[in-house]
């Protein structure tokens, strides 16, 4: 996901939906209020834009990777 810091996260509602209907078809747990504050808190402070990418295990942890756009 693009990260901009004057714009946030480009069309995050629509990433939030996709990684929820990808969760429930695999059958893992996915909070989509948890992904949004992990996401903010990684990309909290980033100066330039940057890349945001969440990985998911089948029991909702989340890990998120954030590197340079």
């Amino acid at each position: 996901m693009r990260f901009d810091p004057e714009e946030g996260i480009e069309d995050l509602d629509t990433h939030l939906d996709r990684l929820k209907q990808l969760a429930d078809e695999r059958g893992f747990e996915f909070d989509r209020h948890d992904a949004r504050n992990e996401l903010q808190a990684a990309t909290f402070g980033k100066r330039g834009p940057v890349f945001a990418r969440l990985l998911l295990s089948p029991s909702g942890a989340m890990a998120i990777e954030v590197t340079p756009a």
